[in-house]
């Protein structure tokens, strides 16, 4: 299980929480495009999923989103494992404190 305690915001989808801090190719039943999705003030959402679904060759994709604004996030980038992954989703709430 992954730890989200770090999350600021309001958890409103999480198939997430449920992996492994593992290789994602061990797992890679469980890596689909809704992963995660977190609310915040201020219309922005932190959304994370393993792009494409169920494919060994994806990778994860964190964005912070305003407004519902997908084509111009405030935040976008990938991970390969799951290590990185918490990484870059601190980075995006960093900006996200920054822009409500």
């Amino acid at each position: 299980m992954i730890d989200l305690t770090f999350i600021k915001g309001k958890i409103v989808h999480d198939d997430f929480s449920s992996l492994k801090n593992i290789d994602p190719a061990n797992q890679i039943d469980l890596l689909k495009e809704d992963m995660l999705q977190v609310e915040y003030p201020g219309a922005i959402l932190l959304d994370v999923g393993w792009h494409p679904s169920f494919d060994i060759t994806g990778s994860f994709q964190i964005r912070a989103i305003k407004d519902y604004d997908w084509d111009t996030p405030l935040f976008f980038a990938k991970a390969e494992t799951t290590q990185l992954l918490i990484k870059e989703m601190t980075v995006a709430q960093n900006v996200i404190n920054k822009n409500q």
